[in-house]
């Protein structure tokens, strides 16, 4: 999977610190097959066993060679909840996997600086993913559940499961 990676999405996770040394190596070789030639991109490419601050110096440089501009994090945040919510609609993502990974990577990492103001993951238009993805998790752990509450958990869980999707296609509809 790591190699569809675009330089657009790879720099945003790289932002939030969601590429491994072993995976910007990945990186540069799938994409010099692809064509896109730098000399930083060779010598990433080429790197045994890279250490983080040696692929990182070099994997900055191959998204400069490239002419990627850098994003700002929250730039970073918007293209990797469009993207996530993309592979979501598109079935490429498990719609659980996708939220957790907007609420535990993204979303924890600009409420700093973006704070909700009313609900969680409001400050990023996220606030009902969210909300369908905690009954998710309350329903899997026997937590109290909010909604289907008629239903046997397994049943709630494919309702909540479905909710998410649809939370996902709406926020593309409202944001891209």
């Amino acid at each position: 999977m790591i190699e569809r990676i675009d330089p657009e999405e790879a720099y945003g996770r790289y932002l939030f610190r969601e590429l491994s040394s072993e995976e910007m190596r990945t990186l540069a070789d799938a994409w010099l097959n692809q064509g896109k030639f730098t000399e930083s991109l060779n010598q990433l490419c080429w790197l045994k066993e890279p250490d983080l601050f040696d692929a990182e110096r070099l994997f900055k440089k191959s998204l400069q060679e490239l002419e990627i501009k850098p994003p700002s994090r929250l730039e970073a945040a918007h293209l990797l909840i469009r993207i996530t919510l993309q592979r979501i609609v598109q079935s490429q993502s498990a719609p659980e996997e996708g939220a957790e990974f907007l609420y535990f990577i993204v979303h924890s990492q600009v409420s700093e600086d973006h704070p909700d103001e009313k609900y969680l993951g409001d400050s990023l238009g996220l606030e009902y993913l969210f909300s369908w993805l905690r009954e998710l998790w309350d329903c899997r752990d026997g937590s109290i559940i909010l909604h289907y509450t008629d239903l046997p958990r397994s049943e709630a869980e494919l309702k909540f499961k479905q909710h998410l999707f649809e939370a996902s296609q709406t926020w593309l509809r409202e944001h891209v």
